[in-house]
């Protein structure tokens, strides 16, 4: 009598255990799947972003990038045709400056940048990285030694002279 005890016991378990089974499977079965694709077109999303600063008048221009359109784009030209920049497949030259431009004049942390742009804290690093070096290589052309002679206008001057004295 024991072994028709155990029998059905273990008879109700096997079938507790299939039954449980059954109701995952049609859980399973059930359940509403979320594709395992990119919910966002990060590089969508980045030109949406840099024509959000470019087209949005000059004001937000300045607020943004700390400077004016014309200048960033002729920023740009000179970079370019002094062969200090170079676009890459994803990152156009004006975005590469841009990015430099809010690091620095924002004080914008690099992960901040990362999230804003989608692209990871190393890229951003790495392209603010290049721009910093091509701007270091315009020194030469853009910045001039001071002369020894002070200018008339601060000489006359009793308001600034004395700040200026050697």
């Amino acid at each position: 009598m024991d072994s028709k005890i155990i029998n059905a016991v273990c008879m109700g378990v096997a079938v507790i255990v299939i039954a449980t089974r059954v109701a995952i499977i049609e859980e399973e079965r059930n359940r509403i799947y979320i594709p395992k694709e990119p919910r966002i077109n990060a590089i969508a999303q980045r030109e949406f972003y840099i024509d959000s600063i470019l087209n949005r008048g000059e004001r937000h221009y300045v607020e943004q990038i700390r400077m004016k359109p014309v200048v960033l784009y002729r920023l740009c030209d000179v970079l370019t045709s002094r062969n200090l920049l170079q676009s890459t497949q994803n990152v156009s030259i004006t975005e590469q400056v841009i990015v430099f431009l809010q690091i620095v004049g924002q004080n914008q942390r690099f992960q901040v940048i990362s999230n804003i742009y989608y692209m990871s804290v190393e890229t951003i690093h790495r392209y603010f990285k290049i721009v910093l070096k091509a701007i270091f290589k315009l020194y030469k052309h853009l910045i001039k030694d001071p002369e020894d002679t002070v200018p008339a206008e601060i000489i006359n001057n009793r308001r600034f002279y004395p700040y200026f004295k050697v």
